[in-house]
């Protein structure tokens, strides 16, 4: 018999034990008729999520490219995207971080790192006030699908501020993107989410956001002009304003829908964006649903907007391109300051 290498055995109890997985509610009032249970109902132990109450939030189309990850060479990475700033959906990353994968199953999780201490910040854009739980305590009590009647100033999310040292064996064994230059500085956020939970707009440095588990719906725009939103919104709020104003433009247009439909060719909608009309000068967004082995590229100074569609496990990469771009220019001055990548010092909001 041929022996199964320990991931794909991991992975195999891992799919087993789906079905008979424990929960514990809590936290804000979740509807429970907006869980989906049937069939799929769960995702390596995370639930899955139909937003019954926000039909529109699913089947949103895509107005990013995407493209292979495998197909996409760095260089031509680089050229197409990287220095022209542009975002891009990169596909086929699954089997890359396929062990990372399995040790990010709930249970898995739970049991390496349920007692482990985590910094939760506010969904907010400023993400300013911090609080610190156990993993347990987050997963049981502060994942219900998030509602309208909380604001992003008093909602707990769990992304960043993590502790590499004690996470080491963690974070060691995830992949980032072939894309990531091996000369670049580049730091690890590590986060899991709730349902239609997420961060409103904000904006920083350059990286990769690569969905592990679950699915992430993603809105960006150039950093000129300036969108107007409340940071204190949570990015529910937001994204439901968002779709609510595109409609409104679309009808102004002559649209006979709000947005196009999943048979709408993306390049069709990606040239129409520049087309419709916009009041206040408000900025035209790309959008895209980033789901299991996808990451997405979000450029240099480029507003977005995350929200989870299921109980989501995600991993970014922040790249340092100008010490990518000093050290394959032969300069070996590079200073320690130079290194530094705090994830606190990226958001220049």
């Amino acid at each position: 018999m041929r022996r199964a290498s320990a991931a794909a055995l991991l992975a195999a109890c891992v799919l087993a034990r789906v079905a008979d997985l424990p929960r514990v509610e809590g936290g804000r009032g979740g509807r429970l008729e907006d869980v989906d249970d049937d069939g799929d109902g769960t995702s390596f132990g995370w639930r899955r999520h139909h937003p019954r109450s926000h039909p529109e939030l699913l089947g949103r189309p895509c107005t990013l490219d995407r493209a292979d990850a495998s197909s996409l060479t760095p260089a031509a990475f680089a050229t197409r995207y990287q220095r022209p700033n542009r975002p891009v959906v990169l596909t086929g990353l699954a089997s890359r971080n396929a062990e990372f994968r399995a040790m990010c199953h709930r249970d898995a999780l739970l049991e390496r790192w349920g007692d482990a201490a985590i910094v939760l910040s506010t969904a907010n854009t400023h993400s300013y006030d911090k609080h610190v739980k156990t993993l347990r305590e987050y997963a049981e009590h502060h994942m219900t699908p998030q509602t309208l009647d909380a604001r992003g100033d008093e909602t707990l999310y769990w992304f960043g501020d993590n502790d590499h040292g004690e996470w080491a064996p963690h974070f060691e064994r995830y992949r980032a993107p072939p894309h990531v230059p091996a000369t670049a500085d580049v730091a690890l956020s590590f986060g899991v989410g709730g349902p239609l939970s997420g961060v409103p707009l904000h904006v920083h440095g350059p990286g990769f956001s690569e969905t592990i588990v679950g699915r992430k719906h993603w809105w960006l725009a150039p950093h000129a002009p300036k969108p107007r939103f409340d940071p204190n919104a949570t990015a529910l709020e937001w994204a439901l304003g968002w779709i609510e104003a595109e409609a409104a433009r679309a009808a102004e247009a002559g649209r006979e829908e709000a947005g196009a439909s999943n048979d709408e060719d993306p390049k069709k909608r990606r040239d129409d964006i520049a087309k419709t009309p916009r009041a206040d000068d408000a900025p035209a967004f790309f959008e895209c649903t980033v789901g299991e082995g996808e990451a997405v590229y979000f450029p240099d100074g480029w507003w977005h907007a995350t929200l989870n569609l299921d109980e989501s496990v995600f991993m970014s990469s922040f790249v340092n391109y100008a010490r990518d771009e000093r050290a394959r220019d032969g300069d070996a001055t590079l200073e320690l300051d130079d290194l530094k990548l705090e994830l606190d010092d990226l958001f220049e909001l």
